[in-house]
């Protein structure tokens, strides 16, 4: 359901979430609900911002039963800098929120404003969980990337997230034995990790055929493109060349011998084109 739009960017309220209001307005909490996903849809709306800020295209937020999502064309294609920033601008919104909430309590005391100041600063902390999907597995691999690669990085932030789900899971199975709890927000979250994380590490290897086939048609459109240069030696490792390909640069490589005299050139394309024959750990040299 379209609910209209906030600064251009097209907000939708899923059918499942209407129906939890209207439960929950049967109990007399409906005041309550309205805030936590006014508390989301701030926070969503802080990524969708961000993104427009660094010219990605915002198509739409939804609002779903346990949460929101922003969906930004291009940002599973963006380079480690620019994911970090769009990242980290969620929780720092709910972190700000909690602050202006706690701020107006002491103006407005006729009023218990406790839930949504919680509400916001958990939702703050719980993004900052180092698993993906979550920010605080995206801020984790951005920095990682810099460091390892972004296949590396994912796969590093994929392990970490499922042993987060396990421990989720782990706390949620001792509360039922020990308590006769069933915890169903630690056992969502548990699941939704460990779901989320798998379909990121299967889309790491369609993502460099996706930022390729972008730059080409970026450069089709606008007809020019950064480029950077680099310099490798012929027995170096493609897997070690590609590792420095950033999204937002088209790259030549300059091949040499072991003498630094020239042997020839290869462009971006004609690396990723040549390793379904040639593989990750075939000789630089040997793409000539």
């Amino acid at each position: 359901m379209r609910a209209g739009r906030v600064a251009g960017v097209q907000i939708l309220i899923s059918p499942w979430f209407l129906i939890l209001l209207i439960v929950f307005s049967f109990s007399g909490m409906l005041v309550k609900v309205i805030g936590v996903f006014a508390s989301v849809l701030w926070h969503e709306s802080a990524h969708a911002m961000a993104a427009r800020l660094l010219g990605y295209t915002v198509r739409e937020v939804e609002l779903l039963p346990f949460g929101g999502v922003a969906r930004i064309d291009r940002l599973g294609e963006a380079d480690s800098q620019n994911d970090l920033f769009v990242a980290l601008v969620g929780p720092v919104a709910s972190f700000v929120m909690a602050a202006m909430i706690a701020i107006l309590s002491h103006y407005v005391q006729n009023w218990d404003w406790r839930f949504f100041f919680q509400t916001n600063l958990m939702l703050g902390w719980f993004n900052l969980i180092p698993a993906l999907p979550l920010d605080g597995g995206r801020i984790l691999r951005a920095w990682l990337s810099q460091l390892c690669g972004y296949r590396k990085a994912t796969t590093a932030v994929v392990f970490v997230s499922w042993l987060i789900s396990g421990g989720f899971l782990i706390v949620a199975v001792l509360q039922f034995v020990f308590h006769s709890d069933v915890n169903i927000t630690l056992l969502f979250a548990a699941g939704f990790i460990a779901l989320a994380s798998r379909k990121e590490m299967a889309a790491v290897g369609f993502r460099a055929m996706r930022i390729l086939s972008q730059k080409k048609a970026d450069m089709m459109r606008r007809g020019v493109m950064p480029t950077a240069h680099f310099t490798a030696v012929e027995d170096c490792l493609v897997r070690d060349v590609i590792a420095l390909f950033q999204p937002e640069q088209y790259h030549m490589i300059l091949i040499v011998d072991k003498g630094f005299r020239m042997r020839g050139s290869l462009t971006e394309t004609d690396v990723w084109e040549s390793i379904p024959d040639k593989g990750m750990m075939a000789k630089i040299g040997d793409f000539l």
